[in-house]
């Protein structure tokens, strides 16, 4: 296997073990309460959308590709992880009503940092 395709495996291997993770501390959550729980999802689930938008455009071109064209898929994958982290943040904001309450808000943006932290872990952890 190239070392291109190991690259990708590798990036939807973090994202999914972010999602593992994320599915993991909602329901611990829940011990708290429904509200707990809910943002703990709402924040894990979007940074495990933008980092897997992120592996997917990044790994796009083809192997071989010109390094001008892998260059500008990975530039537009961080725009794009960007774009969807505050369309998404905008969203939970403005559709989960108690979001509103500081200490809500601030447990969703800390599992969003936890999860980011996983994808920074993940290639410590699981050297190949």
């Amino acid at each position: 296997m190239s070392r291109y395709l190991k690259g990708r495996d590798f990036a939807l291997q973090t994202v999914a073990v972010q999602l593992l993770v994320t599915l993991a501390i909602s329901a611990m959550g829940l011990a708290v309460n429904n509200q707990i729980a809910i943002s703990l999802f709402a924040g894990g689930i979007i940074c495990v959308t933008a980092n897997l938008w992120l592996a997917l455009v990044a790994f796009r071109p083809q192997m071989g590709a010109p390094p001008q064209k892998m260059l500008a898929a990975f530039y537009t994958g961080e725009l794009g992880k960007f774009v969807i982290t505050a369309l998404m943040f905008l969203l939970a904001f403005k559709q989960i009503g108690f979001l509103k309450e500081a200490a809500y808000a601030a447990t969703m943006i800390l599992a969003y940092v936890m999860i980011q932290v996983v994808a920074w872990i993940s290639p410590l952890v699981r050297r190949q």
